[in-house]
C-alpha cells in the first residue's frame, strides 16, 4: 500500500477518522474503585474513560431511590446533594485510575466543591455525569464536572480530592 493517501490527507488538513472504542466498565468492576456501599454508590456504569485526561459515567434514577421518597412525595425532585455525592465519586475513580488505587489505610475527602445546578432531575432520567482532571499534584486532585441529561446540561462542578491516610486524621471513633 503507498504512504501517498496518507500524505496528502495530512497535507489538505484531513482528519483522522480512526475512532478509539470507549473503555467501559460495569456496576461490579466500578465498586473495586469506591470505599462506598449500598446505598452510598450512586454510579451505574463508566461508559468511558481516559486516565490523567476524562471519565464518564452514568446513573440511572429510579422513582423507588429512598431519596426519592422524602423530597418531595407530590413531585419527586432527586437531592442535588446526592448529584454531588455521585459527581465526587467519579472524580475518586478519575483520580484513583491516573494515580493508583487507595492503599488500605487511604480514603480520599472532598477538600472543596463548587456546583452550579441548572435543571432538576426527576425519576425516569439518566444522568451523564463527565469529569475531567484539571490539576494533579502531589496528594491533590483538581477536577471539573457537568451532568448530562439528554442534550441538556443540569449541573456544573468543580472540586478538589485530597488522598490521606487514616492514621493522619488522628484518633477518631470509628
Amino acid at each position: 500500500m503507498s504512504t501517498a493517501v496518507p500524505q496528502q490527507r495530512a497535507q489538505a488538513g484531513a482528519v483522522n477518522t480512526v475512532e478509539r472504542t470507549p473503555k467501559a466498565l460495569g456496576f461490579t468492576a466500578l465498586k473495586q474503585w469506591l470505599r462506598h456501599r449500598h446505598p452510598m454508590i450512586y454510579l451505574d456504569r463508566i461508559v468511558d474513560h481516559e486516565p490523567g485526561k476524562y471519565l464518564e459515567a452514568l446513573m440511572s434514577i429510579s422513582g423507588n431511590l429512598d431519596c426519592i421518597a422524602g423530597h418531595f412525595p407530590e413531585r419527586a425532585v432527586y437531592p442535588a446533594s446526592h448529584l454531588m455525592q455521585a459527581n465526587a465519586q467519579a472524580g475518586i475513580i478519575l483520580y484513583q485510575m491516573s494515580t493508583s488505587m487507595l492503599a488500605e489505610d487511604e480514603l480520599t475527602l472532598i477538600s472543596s466543591v463548587e456546583a452550579r445546578f441548572l435543571k432538576v432531575i426527576v425519576p425516569g432520567d439518566q444522568v451523564l455525569l463527565r469529569v475531567q482532571a484539571s490539576r494533579l499534584a502531589g496528594g491533590l486532585f483538581q477536577f471539573t464536572g457537568k451532568a448530562m441529561v439528554g442534550s441538556h446540561r443540569v449541573a456544573a462542578f468543580r472540586a478538589s480530592l485530597v488522598r490521606s491516610r487514616v492514621s493522619d486524621l488522628g484518633e477518631q471513633l470509628w
